[in-house]
């Protein structure tokens, strides 16, 4: 007979730690949170009908059953899904550890919790304040005990400890019946956090995020869906293989194969949409277009491509004869409607934080230098509109160059491409600081002797605040620094490239920053106006900080989101 399994549907908190301790020091494997991984196995499992948590079939304690990071994903609580794990796994025994609710809530407010249900709230049409969290918490506690007691009445298999009367000794003594606990490693559970509900302090001392002028949001739908054409003639071909097609109720592929996502909730909760485990991150980036529609009360069926460098609709690109949400776009793209980026746009990531300290730095104190780091994303530079071989492309052969021709051939191809191409013209020049910072993924290429006199560690936003003038670079698509390069008390000089993200058209060149010709062709010329005009470009900066704050608002981003998708339903 198999060893007994023993899952904790106890609400998050200190307990698990305890519970895997005990576990372990006792030589019982245990699967403790895993990254949230536990979380979303049980709530995918439980949208397609499947048996859960096969990945772990040593464990012998599950705990830790939920997921709060990154905020921006929905939270999940797979703990409150017993009915689900009772009949899934009908020889499993559950652990019920009942918390004071007012400590756990307090606690909680000083975890990950407390950004990832805050950001969920404020991003739905009648959200709940950050100060109504730990109520509504303690509310949704009880009613788990409730259901808990009702779904398993007098069944053996559930086992109770309510941790202001039962201590860990005597958990332990009852679950040596099913499991050898001779090792009790602590003689109680820990109390309540020494600062209870800090994190939920610092949340309500940040200051309001400035709200959106009247008309924002209106504004910006409009830009995100120019070029709406769904009478266009195309067709699909130009979509990327991440692309999604999502229906209300399931996603496809675009050749319409079943994409490894569910649609599902836990008791007492809205409905989310959850890729499986292990899918590509531009999937995620599906998922979270999909929360953002369903976060909203709303099932609107769209297709998502958020690949990078969308050239669709484009007179460069294939045509497109349906709108595609997409995270980036060309001027003038046909059927390509922008939406924000989850990964990168979602409020509260950098550029988009209004809890982010302020510049604090004057101007004229700053460092009357250029700075930028960057990845080498872009791509070999060519004279007509749509460039070459993307630089990971090259990468890959200087990696793979089974001969010193072949490396030295793949080198220069590096070495066209845009990014490359402006770090070996400027490297060393007094007037900037710049640098490649290779991302996780290409860290290697760091210690390759062609490459590494180039790069530099990473540099954190302050230090970035210490110059006058901060650089936007086309990298495969839209620099992804525009927004924290404009939010500082310098001036942003960003690259003309041609695309468009979401906010792009609340941004204009001379008045919010100064535009550098594509491929930095005249960085040296723009510099030196900047340097000419310091008052023009305080003006530009304040400006530029004041338009940016409003991408900070949820209330106008809900809106906004609500109009795209008004847009679509129309043109349908």
């Amino acid at each position: 007979m198999a060893a007994p399994v023993i899952i904790h549907i106890g609400p998050d908190g200190p307990a698990d730690r305890v519970l895997a301790r005990m576990f372990e020091a006792n030589g019982h494997p245990v699967a403790h949170h895993e990254g949230g991984r536990l979380a979303a196995d049980i709530l995918y499992a439980m949208g397609q009908g499947k048996r859960p948590l096969r990945d772990w079939p040593q464990a012998r304690l599950f705990a830790g059953l939920f997921r709060h990071k990154p905020h921006w994903r929905p939270p999940l609580e797979a703990w409150r899904c017993a009915a689900f794990l009772r009949k899934a796994l009908p020889h499993a025994h559950f652990l019920l550890t009942i918390p004071s609710p007012e400590d756990w809530s307090l606690t909680r407010a000083g975890t990950d919790a407390l950004a990832c249900h805050a950001f969920d709230q404020a991003h739905r049409p009648d959200p709940l304040p950050p100060a109504a969290l730990p109520a509504l918490w303690q509310d949704q506690l009880a009613d788990h005990l409730d259901r808990m007691r009702a779904l398993f009445g007098d069944d053996p298999r559930l086992i109770e400890a309510d941790l202001a009367i039962d201590s860990p000794a005597d958990l332990a003594a009852r679950l040596n019946a099913l499991l050898p606990m001779t090792q009790v490693p602590r003689a109680r559970w820990p109390g309540r956090d020494t600062a209870p509900g800090k994190g939920l302090m610092v949340l309500l001392d940040s200051p309001d995020p400035a709200p959106a002028p009247l008309g924002w949001a209106e504004d910006v739908a409009r830009f995100c869906l120019a070029g709406l054409d769904p009478l266009a003639p195309g067709s699909g071909d130009g979509l990327s293989p991440h692309a999604c097609h999502w229906d209300g109720e399931r996603v496809t592929s675009a050749n319409g194969a079943l994409r490894q996502f569910a649609a599902v909730a836990a008791p007492g909760d809205p409905p989310v949409a959850l890729a499986r485990e292990g899918r590509h991150f531009k999937l995620i980036r599906a998922e979270g277009v999909i929360n953002d529609i369903l976060r909203l009360n709303r099932r609107d069926p769209v297709w998502i491509d958020m690949e990078d460098s969308r050239w669709l609709g484009s007179p460069q690109g294939a045509a497109l004869d349906r709108p595609v949400l997409c995270h980036n776009r060309r001027a003038g793209a046909v059927n390509a409607v922008l939406w924000p980026l989850p990964d990168q746009h979602a409020i509260g990531l950098p550029g988009f934080d209004p809890g982010a300290a302020p510049d604090d730095i004057p101007f004229e104190d700053k460092e009357d230098r250029l700075v930028w780091r960057g990845m080498i994303s872009g791509s070999e530079m060519r004279p007509g509109v749509k460039p070459g071989a993307a630089s990971h492309t090259w990468l890959a052969r200087l990696a793979d160059a089974p001969t010193p021709e072949a490396r030295a051939e793949a080198w220069q191809g590096l070495c066209r491409t845009n990014r490359m191409d402006f770090i070996r013209r400027l490297q060393g020049h007094p007037d900037v600081d710049i640098g490649i910072v290779m991302a996780p993924a290409f860290r290697h290429f760091a210690d390759d002797p062609l490459l590494a006199p180039y790069c530099r560690p990473r540099m954190a936003p302050a230090q970035f605040r210490r110059f006058r003038y901060q650089l936007c670079l086309t990298g495969y698509d839209h620099g992804s620094n525009f927004i924290s390069g404009l939010d500082q008390n310098g001036v942003l000089l960003a690259e003309d490239d041609g695309w468009q993200v979401f906010y792009s058209g609340r941004f204009r060149p001379w008045v919010h920053f100064i535009p550098v010709a594509r491929h930095a062709a005249d960085i040296h010329d723009k510099l030196a106006w900047a340097r000419a005009h310091p008052d023009e470009c305080r003006a530009m900066s304040q400006a530029a900080r004041a338009e940016a704050a409003h991408l900070r608002d949820p209330a106008a981003r809900v809106r906004m989101m609500q109009l795209i998708l008004d847009g679509l339903a129309k043109a349908r």
